[in-house]
């Protein structure tokens, strides 16, 4: 939340500026502007490089986040919720499969615990069962039953393979909005530039009017 809250910020005093320089006519805020968009349009050079050179470490580290996610489970509430959203919202379980739960301290078959050798809520085909409520033991006791049975209850599949389905498919789409994005900030730049030479232009022409007698 503070990153984008931050992202937010500078978009908005970046945006500003551009605003005010424009309907002002001030150079200097056009300037900073331009300057700007050409710091933006440079870092999103980078971070595409960066991504498509480190690519397969940065799947890797994705996958090792999700383990580490559901080793600390019950540890941050924060990644509580993302985890869930995350098995929710791509119908999966775990990292390669629903069993990558019994890493964690609470949920494995050993544990002393209650929720021993059960999955969260979020893993849990029909989480509500018809309610209007979320049932919080659907997963209870879960895994003790073989698979056959497990399948009935809960997403087999873990989250990882999904994912990279979800990014694959997604690759055109992503690739779309970069573009897309790109060229908006390269025009705006263009106009920007055109301004400021329009600008320029008189400034420079009053300077070299002789002064009057």
């Amino acid at each position: 939340m503070l990153v984008l809250l931050l992202g937010g910020l500078v978009v908005s005093v970046v945006s500003l500026s551009g605003c005010l320089g424009a309907l002002c006519e001030n150079s200097c805020l056009l300037r900073f502007y331009c300057g700007a968009v050409l710091t933006c349009l440079a870092l999103e050079a980078l971070a595409g490089a960066l991504v498509v050179a480190l690519w397969d470490p940065l799947q890797n580290g994705l996958k090792y986040t999700l383990n580490m996610a559901i080793i600390h489970y019950w540890d941050d509430p924060d990644l509580c919720f993302l985890l869930d959203q995350v098995q929710l919202g791509l119908q999966c379980c775990g990292a390669v499969s629903y069993q990558d739960w019994q890493q964690n301290l609470y949920f494995n078959c050993s544990s002393p615990g209650v929720q021993a050798c059960s999955l969260p809520a979020s893993c849990c085909i029909n989480p509500q069962e018809g309610g209007a409520l979320v049932n919080t033991h659907c997963g209870f006791g879960v895994l003790h039953l073989d698979q056959d049975a497990a399948g009935q209850v809960v997403h087999l599949q873990g989250c990882w393979s999904v994912l990279q389905r979800w990014l694959r498919d997604n690759m055109p789409t992503v690739g779309g909005c970069v573009i897309t994005a790109v060229f908006i900030q390269g025009t705006e730049l263009l106009l920007a530039a055109c301004l400021i030479k329009a600008l320029t232009v008189p400034k420079a022409a009053e300077d070299t009017q002789p002064s009057p007698p």
